[in-house]
């Protein structure tokens, strides 16, 4: 079966990132006072797509289950430890350090009776003051502390620093008061590194599709450039990396192209699933020749009589050029109980397929007519993968 083509159902309410582009006539010294541009191509972004080029900084929820104590140095008094100043061994060079792990797990209680699952988690709240390691955090001799680092954890066992405000007091109280709840995590922007965007900054219901914003991209003095405009035409922002709007023409393309990939979208728009993590990668390389044919190849190959041999070279060529595009969102449960789900659009470079154009001229035509072309290249959706990890 041929993927729907998701982009006849959008409709007022659909999901939608970026248009194509087109060149304008812009005079840009309105946007910028006496800038000199070469050509401008704009775009209309929807307001998910604002959030994703977004440069300003966004506060997440993150689970805090820990942290990290660092010591003062103890150096030896006398004559030992005089040696020890003037000739440190490696090990004294580094920080002593302490990891203090609050025990993440079984603090979700899936039960059904949502008022069940409040009074439990109220009860294991007066129980953690007779926690171990929450004895050993009070119990802490201040004037050893150098620094103390919380420890957040995600869903899916991820773990990030957090740096706490104060002095050594202040961060021990934070914790005592705040261990194993959910705290406020102040992440500098949604791109987080390369391929990485947490999504949990933007409020996925707010989302309107009629909704949009310009965005300009072009040349000064020979280096490319963009900009998110203001409804009046001024500057919001300036686009720190021109090659997130690669990104958001990819992403457009899979929501666009890949049926289950909207859906997942779809439930985080409607509140019905919390969105977690989008991620890119170009470095994925799945080998259909070792696991089920690819969704996009799975008629093709018995409507137009392609035997063996030239499934084994055509399969061959599949592993090539492949990317990854990864949602990652936790549907919304009566019980409470929280499982990370997973939808996967694997897009193919066309380029790929050169090696076979000659001698699979129809196959190669069929295949060519799917995909889409954008400045990030012309990819179609080789296979759509979706997966649920119960981290309970």
């Amino acid at each position: 079966m041929q993927f729907q083509d998701v982009s006849k159902i959008y409709g007022p309410n659909g999901l939608w990132i970026i248009s194509r582009g087109r060149y304008t006539d812009l005079d840009m010294s309105r946007v910028n006072g006496g800038m000199k541009a070469g050509p401008i191509m704009e775009y209309r972004i929807s307001d998910l797509a604002k959030y994703l080029l977004s440069p300003n900084p966004i506060e997440v929820p993150k689970r805090l289950v820990g942290c990290e104590i660092h010591y003062h140095q103890r150096v030896a008094n006398g004559i030992t430890g005089m040696f020890r100043r003037l000739f440190p061994r490696p090990t004294d060079r580094g920080v002593q350090k302490e990891t203090l792990i609050f025990n993440p797990k079984n603090t979700t209680i899936p039960l059904k009776d949502k008022n069940l699952v409040a009074h439990m988690e109220a009860i294991y709240r007066l129980l953690k003051p007779y926690n171990p390691t929450f004895k050993k955090l009070l119990s802490l001799e201040r004037e050893t502390v150098s620094d103390i680092i919380g420890i957040c954890e995600d869903i899916d066992g991820n773990r990030t620093w957090l740096s706490l405000k104060g002095g050594i007091n202040e961060k021990i109280h934070y914790l005592s008061s705040f261990i194993m709840e959910d705290v406020g995590v102040i992440l500098e922007k949604a791109f987080v590194a390369e391929g990485f965007f947490e999504m949990r900054g933007f409020d996925f219901t707010t989302y309107d599709a009629n909704k949009g914003s310009k965005l300009l991209k072009f040349h000064e003095n020979g280096v490319p450039k963009a900009c998110v405009l203001h409804p009046g035409g001024s500057v919001e922002y300036w686009v720190d990396d021109i090659n997130l709007i690669h990104f958001l023409q990819l992403l457009d393309q899979s929501i666009r192209t890949n049926p289950k990939f909207y859906e997942s979208f779809k439930l985080c728009h409607k509140g019905k699933a919390t969105p977690l993590r989008l991620l890119f990668n170009r470095s994925i390389a799945i080998d259909y020749s070792k696991a089920r044919l690819p969704e996009a190849y799975r008629d093709v190959f018995d409507t137009y009589h392609i035997g063996m041999d030239e499934r084994d070279v055509v399969i061959n060529t599949l592993k090539n050029r492949q990317l990854g595009i990864m949602f990652q969102y936790i549907p919304k449960s009566p019980s409470g109980e929280e499982k990370l789900f997973t939808n996967i659009s694997v897009l193919h470079d066309i380029r790929a397929l050169d090696a076979i154009k000659n001698d699979l001229p129809l196959l190669y035509s069929v295949i060519n007519q799917k995909a889409t072309i954008s400045e990030a290249g012309r990819y179609y959706l080789l296979d759509s993968i979706r997966g649920c990890t119960n981290e309970n």
